[in-house]
């Protein structure tokens, strides 16, 4: 594959492997070897670069979905005369150098968002890049430096372009375009999935490249969708909101349409890795690939969420709890995608929750999660749909819980035998009193909340 991009301001063509991860176009390729390779699973930042305006590991991108696009890497500033880097140096912040590109274009691109952040903002910015030599301290105080100094109100404006694809930007070769398909629209792909029922659907990639580390085979064929823009986008219709499958979680969180109808489900997408990951990862893969850590599935179920799958035959619903037909399996057709989820819009008088736990505060795969819906009658409880994830093959609901807190007022001795109800419905098979225990303790969280 011939591949034509933006790469720090200017134009460079590289021949790759369509599933190259870009993070190899750029080192081996191109020779811009200050993007590392650490982790390669998107945990640790070192890979971190910008495409499109937007900060990604690098990782996890595959070459495919670089065409026409604009790329900046460490070597694309302005070295001794950038601001940002400047500040690193005159903090302390830089120690060996190997995570350091990363912080410095996530610091660019929080600086690029938001001129002014705060320690907080900072912080959970950076979350994303780990420091092996661990200077954090230093490195805040170089982003707070660079920000007082108006770094961020300067560079707004150099932004890269997003999306920027051309037909012109990639020409498949050899037996490339019987096994790599790049549709222009939603109609395209179903074509497409028609025509080749075993394609491999590629997007935000997140969950992809993982699974290739830890040994998954390489597709024969794959069909990038990552651009249709049918697939993308979150709309009001009347009584329920609409959310593109390919819409990504960063896009969850900075909705106010979710925020205002579905705060747990925007707070649900500020915990989905850090915020390279949720540039990349779509509500829509998070479902279908059906890991029983995924996060949003627990809270589509208690939200009533309706999942919808469409074909060259047409467009059928169904519920999300009936989306799968066991542990990363669902009853999508060869031929289907899900185009989008619909949520059922709640009364303003309920409440909504989402809580995970894991080995450590943030960016961590969950060890439990539990969601909740709740609609009180006065003092009483009326609908309740608690659900709990992680814990089992697929999200399970909490039923003997649910009928016990049905019609009952939420008094200190209700919550507390409802926690205990619930901690002895899930069956973890690992740490089993620990999971059981906190499965509780989350669900009377919750409960406490809602009567407040």
């Amino acid at each position: 594959m011939k591949l034509r991009f933006t790469l720090n301001g200017q134009e460079v063509t590289a021949e790759a492997s369509p599933l190259d991860r870009l993070l190899d176009v750029l080192r081996e390729q191109l020779g811009y070897v200050g993007t590392k390779e650490g982790c390669g699973e998107g945990e640790c930042g070192a890979c971190s670069v910008i495409l499109n305006g937007k900060l990604v590991n690098s990782c996890l991108v595959p070459a495919l979905q670089v065409r026409g696009g604009d790329v900046l890497t460490i070597e694309g500033l302005d070295g001794e005369e950038d601001a940002l880097q400047k500040a690193f140096v005159e903090e302390g912040a830089v120690q060996c150098g190997f995570c350091i590109p990363g912080m410095v274009l996530a610091a660019r691109a929080l600086l690029s968002a938001n001129p002014n952040p705060t320690r907080e903002e900072i912080k959970w910015a950076l979350a994303g890049n780990l420091c092996r030599c661990t200077g954090y301290e230093r490195i805040f105080r170089a982003v707070d430096k660079a920000a007082a100094e108006g770094y961020g109100r300067k560079i707004a404006a150099e932004k890269g372009r997003r999306d920027n694809v051309s037909e012109k930007s990639v020409k498949l070769q050899g037996s490339e375009p019987s096994r790599v398909f790049l549709p222009d629209d939603l109609e395209e792909a179903l074509e497409i999935l028609e025509r080749y029922p075993d394609v491999t659907l590629l997007s935000g990639c997140t969950d992809f490249y993982p699974d290739l580390k830890k040994g998954k085979p390489e597709p024969k064929r794959v069909m990038d969708i990552w651009n249709l823009k049918e697939l993308k986008g979150i709309k009001l219709e009347e009584g329920y909101m609409e959310i593109g499958s390919g819409t990504t979680f960063s896009e969850v969180v900075s909705s106010d349409l979710v925020k205002e109808h579905f705060p747990a489900l925007a707070y649900l997408s500020t915990l989905i890795g850090a915020v390279a990951i949720q540039n990349r990862a779509t509500i829509g893969g998070n479902l279908v690939n059906g890991s029983a850590a995924a996060d949003s599935p627990p809270l589509l179920f208690v939200l009533g969420a309706i999942a919808v799958l469409q074909s060259k035959r047409g467009v059928r619903e169904i519920p999300v709890t009936e989306l799968y037909s066991g542990y990363r399996k669902t009853v999508l057709r060869p031929d289907e995608l899900l185009k989008s989820v619909k949520i059922p819009l709640p009364s303003v008088k309920s409440r909504q929750f989402f809580y995970k736990r894991g080995s450590r505060l943030a960016l961590t795969i969950s060890r439990l999660s539990v969601a909740g819906f709740i609609e009180l009658n006065g003092e009483a409880v009326g609908d309740i749909r608690l659900a709990a994830g992680s814990m089992s093959p697929v999200p399970i609901f909490l039923t003997e819980t649910e009928k016990y807190l049905r019609g009952k007022k939420l008094t200190e001795e209700v919550i507390d035998e409802a926690r205990l109800i619930a901690s002895e419905e899930v069956s973890p098979r690992t740490s089993k009193d620990y999971r059981k225990r906190v499965t509780g303790r989350l669900v009377s969280r919750f409960l406490k909340e809602a009567r407040s």
